[in-house]
């Protein structure tokens, strides 16, 4: 309590004081029922509310209309979600056939710092068929081969089978055929990594991106005989690069250094945290129980740990050759674990590590180049048949089918508003999940008339040298400002093999309508309020307009779904942490309404 309250005999100034501050700390934690009387009542709050559900220690909808949930393992008692099964379901009803009209979602969502899971989807009503209804979700931009790294950020989309053309959006290296597999959204802004150039200067470097085909060089990582910049990934609020020699045809034979960890300091500048060991090529690398993960080879196959006096230990070195060879590619946080691969899959929880299984038949060339999570299940994408596949249980997978016609390895992948994408070798193409095993190709970067890639030596074919230089990649995807960038390359990140064409370069495109929050959602309780309003979607983060998108037509965007409405499920993954006072009103809300549900902070 203020000072200004100590007695009564104080004066009307300091009383008045003390009425204010008592007055500001009560509407902090009121209960919606106990508003300012000069705001919006707890009766204006309840117009058009299609549905409330304030989980307190049930799943019922208070809002009168019947919009009960069915519990599918929340603990109901303080709105825990687990974040690997828990999820309430709203059986599908018309009342939620909200059409081209303007909604709003509330909801209170808590969340813990680091942790060792994607965080999961808040809300969703959509049908992925008919690639129609909205999504409400948190999660992380990427980092290394696509890995699910620490960062978090909200992002937020409706659609109706609507698709933007593609955007070109520059070069980020004026000399280098290589983005790296390493797009990043940190602190508001997407940086990417670049391998080679046309000379050594031009190796290692980082670019932030400003905008339309403008990029912004951050300055070359380290001074080593390095030729890229590969992972990058957030950890305890920093970003970090690994350097690397990509060049798998040449890495073993040329005078190459071992890659390095560095910190960004800003500007140009980049922090020394050294080497992991004598490896040259660091695919993979993310943040885990608090704790750096790098993975890569090729002189020892493993993961390596920083530990917190500042050495680098191996936290596991795996078989070079047999069964359960591993050379990690791919890393990514699951359910409480840690996971590589290529061929096979590992998982760590902190002490053990275990093979999980191959997740496509065990050709001769096996490998595993991405993962993602999907539909609260791990997914992997491999060569040399360009296959997806999803972790089911023990060291079984499921094929989801195969990323472009002729696909041969898939690099990235990626769940945007509601669907998940890959990027593929030969072609560089980008590729849509329709449903197994349909993959609708949406670009492909890389693909001159005529041309006919051959394929590799397991497929039927008997590449030479340069017909492998010329395959090429869709590196990297990721999420900013509401759209889907996608990186290119060549097969090898060399300049020796194929000029800067084409390959390079990064182009996005939008789905439906979606925005994003780019900066980092911070731990505990939030608020959250996305809303389309009068044709423009808004997301808001503890009362504050945070992201808003360019006017669309509305009667464009009928969302209207036979589906059940899912709070702490939806496409990316199981929701964890906690909610509470979850609203949906089929109107938008007033910047005082949104201002009232912000100050009633759930008390738990």
């Amino acid at each position: 309590m203020s000072s200004c309250c100590i007695s009564a005999g104080e004066s009307a100034i300091r009383l008045a004081c003390c009425a204010s501050a008592l007055a500001a700390a009560l509407a902090f934690v009121a209960p919606l029922g106990a508003l300012d009387a000069q705001g919006p009542t707890s009766d204006s709050l309840a117009r058009d509310l299609i549905g409330h559900w304030k989980l307190q220690g049930d799943s019922r909808d208070s809002s009168g209309g019947e919009m009960h949930a069915v519990n599918h393992g929340v603990r109901l008692r303080d709105g825990a979600f687990n974040g690997s099964s828990a999820f309430l379901e709203v059986p599908p009803n018309p009342s939620l056939r909200i059409g081209s009209s303007d909604f709003a979602i509330s909801a209170w969502v808590r969340t813990e710092p680091g942790g060792d899971d994607a965080i999961g989807d808040i809300l969703e009503l959509y049908d992925p068929a008919l690639r129609r209804g909205i999504t409400l979700a948190v999660n992380s931009s990427a980092g290394g081969y696509q890995s699910q790294c620490a960062d978090r950020h909200v992002y937020f989309g409706i659609d109706n089978a609507k698709l933007s053309e593609w955007q070109d959006c520059g070069r980020p290296s004026p000399t280098s055929p290589y983005v790296n597999n390493s797009m990043i959204v940190f602190q508001g802004h997407l940086y990417c990594g670049t391998s080679e150039g046309a000379g050594e200067k031009d190796w290692c470097h980082v670019y932030r991106y400003d905008r339309d085909q403008t990029w912004v060089d951050c300055g070359r990582v380290g001074d080593q005989r390095t030729t890229g910049v590969g992972p990058l990934f957030v950890h305890d609020g920093k970003l970090h690069a690994v350097t690397t020699t990509y060049d798998w045809t040449r890495v073993q034979t040329d005078p190459f250094d071992a890659g390095r960890v560095y910190r960004y300091a800003g500007g140009t500048n980049w922090e020394d945290l050294g080497s992991p060991s004598d490896n040259r090529t660091w695919n993979s690398a993310g943040s885990f129980q608090g704790r750096i993960f790098v993975g890569g080879g090729p002189k020892a196959w493993g993961v390596y740990v920083r530990q917190e006096e500042g050495t680098w230990a191996a936290s596991k070195l795996f078989p070079m050759k047999g069964a359960g060879r591993c050379f990690p590619h791919p890393m990514t946080r699951y359910n409480g674990k840690l996971y590589v691969g290529w061929p096979g899959i590992y998982s760590f929880d902190g002490e053990q590590w275990q093979f999980i299984g191959s997740p496509a038949e065990p050709e001769l060339q096996l490998q595993t180049h991405s993962f993602c999570i999907f539909r609260g299940q791990l997914v992997a994408g491999t060569w040399p048949r360009g296959k997806v596949a999803r972790y089911l249980d023990g060291s079984e997978w499921e094929v989801l089918g195969q990323v472009g016609e002729d696909g041969t390895e898939v690099n990235s992948l990626l769940v945007y508003n509601g669907k998940l994408y890959g990027g593929s070798l030969p072609r560089a193409e980008v590729g849509r999940y329709d449903e197994q095993p349909r993959w609708t190709s949406l670009r492909r970067f890389y693909s001159p008339d005529g041309w006919i890639p051959v394929p590799p030596a397991d497929n039927g074919g008997r590449p030479t040298r340069a017909q492998v230089a010329e395959w090429s990649r869709v590196t990297s995807m990721t999420i900013y400002r509401g759209r889907l960038f996608a990186s290119t390359g060549n097969c090898t990140s060399s300049i020796q093999d194929t000029p800067a064409d084409i390959r390079g370069t990064v182009h996005s495109l939008q789905a439906g309508v979606c925005v994003s929050y780019d900066e980092e959602l911070e731990p505990g309780w939030r608020h959250l309020v996305a809303a389309r309003e009068d044709g423009r979607l808004k997301l808001y983060i503890d009362g504050r307009l945070v992201a808003e998108s360019d006017r669309f037509e509305s009667t464009e965007f009928d969302l209207s779904v036979d589906r059940p409405l899912k709070i702490g499920l939806g496409q990316i993954d199981y929701f964890r942490g906690q909610m509470a006072d979850v609203r949906f009103y089929r109107r938008t809300l007033t910047s005082a309404e949104i201002r009232a549900l912000t100050n009633a902070r759930p008390d738990r």
